[in-house]
């Protein structure tokens, strides 16, 4: 197999570095090396490389071979590193495997060896991202059969290659997160880490040590989403949520191509491609001054907005059958066939408002289906269980309620309900309700007792 893949070595023995290389480059491979971890790293940001081989002892520099070992993988989590040093034993071996190393070498190099270990690495390497892109391809497919698909599908397609920030627009649960992650899959830096940051779900206080990273006197470090996600893309989740003081220092990292950690006296340079996302239309953003004028500017370099299910309906039969088959391929159940009546009463559910809660109802109802060993799934078993347990129809507000909640939650919510009605159905007498449900005696009990339900 020919590898035409970059490989850097790091090590503060030029001789080394010489001798390494040389051999490498004997073999057919391209190679560079750096003396210190820190140009090393900078390297890493600027170029793509395929292969790391890393010296454990730097003297030179600031961070030694594990820690310059982890900011490798906050830089890309996929690249395989070799460790090497003249020191080695069995326990520095096993910790640079558990720190994520690909695999271990020592001083003075066996030729052979280091050779065999660099191609099984690089051959990893290959046969991961191609499991990676083809992973990427078979749970991004995008349906489009509605016009307002088709439309959003053609402006993709003329802007997934190239390096512009994005606005999105659309509802929640409309598929914003999903359109993202489709781009930077179909886009030059797919090899490359995505980040998700949800100005929503971090608290104001946090947001700029996340954003930043933290170095205090060096005494408390840590990365931050800009360093994490070097050469990759990020994607600013719900941007109507960031601070004026947030979005100003955001303008200056973008608009400069560098930041400083938070306490940090070092600039630390950037490359990536913005994504960012809102459930406000642009004229909102301005119109109320959301968000300042120069930071839309920089983030929306193109617009897309994402058409709700209600524009969507052509589209849902075919959503349905993926969710479906996603439910199965991901869970440890055997596929079953699913009626017409089902898949019609799924498509037609009056109170599924977004794409992200037909997909939750669908999960939500398969997972009752199998785990209460359904043979028929279609609209009556599930009425079975929805309706006759609980007593509610497919319009109420619990089923409602279920559909706002995560899984867990659902699935948690609906198994206490369960147990609920049949205690009263079976009045408290636990060895009859075991037999009539299908559930050992002992881990009935365990089961009322974890969710604190009363046997009275």
């Amino acid at each position: 197999m020919k590898v035409n893949n970059e490989i850097l070595i790091i090590d503060d023995e030029i001789d080394i570095c010489k001798q390494v290389s040389g051999l490498l480059n004997d073999k057919g491979f391209s190679s560079k090396y750096k003396f210190t971890a820190e140009d090393g790293l900078e390297l890493l940001k600027s170029k793509k490389i395929s292969l790391v081989l890393l010296d454990i002892w730097l003297n030179n520099s600031k961070f030694d071979g594990f820690q310059t070992l982890e900011k490798i993988k906050n830089i890309d989590e996929n690249i395989p590193v070799i460790m090497i040093s003249g020191h080695g034993n069995i326990e520095t071996a096993v910790n640079s495997i558990k720190k994520g190393a690909y695999d271990f070498v020592e001083k003075p190099f066996d030729g052979e060896l280091l050779i065999f270990k660099v191609k099984k690495a690089l051959e990893n390497f290959d046969l991961k991202n191609q499991l990676i892109i083809n992973n990427l391809n078979n749970n991004l497919k995008f349906v489009a059969k509605s016009e307002s698909s088709k439309k959003l599908e053609n402006n993709l397609k003329k802007i997934t290659k190239t390096d512009s920030a994005i606005l999105l627009f659309g509802e929640n649960g409309s598929g914003k997160e999903f359109i993202s992650r489709k781009i930077h899959s179909e886009s030059n830096r797919f090899q490359r880490n995505l980040r998700v940051f949800n100005f929503k779900a971090v608290n104001e206080n946090e947001v700029e040590s996340s954003l930043f990273g933290k170095d205090q006197n060096h005494t408390t470090e840590f990365s931050g989403i800009f360093e994490q996600v070097e050469g990759g893309t990020l994607f600013f989740k719900n941007i109507e949520k960031i601070s004026k003081k947030i979005q100003g220092k955001l303008l200056r990292v973008l608009q400069e191509k560098k930041y400083y950690k938070v306490g940090g006296v070092s600039p630390k340079f950037t490359n990536f491609r913005i994504l960012a996302s809102s459930i406000f239309s642009l004229n909102k953003l301005r119109k109320d001054k959301i968000i300042r004028d120069d930071l839309l500017k920089v983030i929306n370099f193109y617009e897309i907005s994402i058409p709700s299910i209600t524009e969507r309906t052509s589209d849902i039969d075919e959503l349905i059958k993926i969710f479906i088959d996603d439910f199965f391929s991901k869970n440890n159940y055997s596929k079953k066939d699913i009626s017409k009546d089902l898949l019609t009463f799924f498509s037609t559910i009056k109170y599924i408002k977004n794409v992200s809660q037909l997909k939750k109802f669908i999960e939500w109802s398969l997972f009752i289906l199998c785990d209460n060993n359904k043979e028929y799934f279609n609209k009556e078993s599930l009425f079975d269980l929805i309706s006759g347990i609980l007593g509610v129809d497919n319009n109420s507000s619990y089923s409602s309620r279920i559909m706002d909640t995560t899984l867990k939650i659902a699935r948690d919510n609906f198994e206490r309900d369960y147990l609920k009605y049949n205690l009263s159905k079976f009045k408290n007498n636990i060895s009859k309700m075991s037999f009539e449900i299908g559930m050992d005696r002992t881990a009935l009990y365990r089961k009322l007792k974890s969710m604190k339900i009363n046997v009275d």
